[in-house]
């Protein structure tokens, strides 16, 4: 029992609550106050470790944009290769795709003449 609980009990004593009475009123104290503390451990982050997160997040995010425009200054010829390399490979598709289309139809065409 701490210093405090004990002058609690003694004041409780001397305004002449029993001695029986008086520890179940300290130590309902007690526990209340514990079950407080016990309830703001389990508070997962405060304002201040939000603030915290948010500030490093900006950080690393500003970072990260300064590393990414770097690497795309370093790289922008083979990026720049590499659109012109798809927009080519969307024109040989879409012959292909034609040339299929052709050759179903012509297939389509030719049993339903045999038919």
């Amino acid at each position: 029992m701490g210093s405090f609980s004990i002058a609690l009990l003694e004041a409780l004593v001397s305004a002449g609550v029993s001695t029986e009475r008086a520890r179940a009123v300290v130590d309902l104290l007690d526990r209340s106050i514990d079950e407080r503390y016990s309830l703001h451990a389990e508070v997962p982050a405060t304002k201040r470790d939000v603030a915290a997160l948010q500030a490093e997040t900006v950080r690393s995010i500003a970072e990260l944009e300064v590393r990414l425009t770097r690497d795309i200054a370093a790289n922008g010829a083979s990026i720049a290769g590499l659109q012109s390399r798809i927009a080519e490979t969307k024109v040989e598709l879409m012959k292909w795709m034609l040339a299929a289309l052709t050759a179903q139809t012509a297939l389509i065409l030719g049993v339903m003449k045999l038919v």
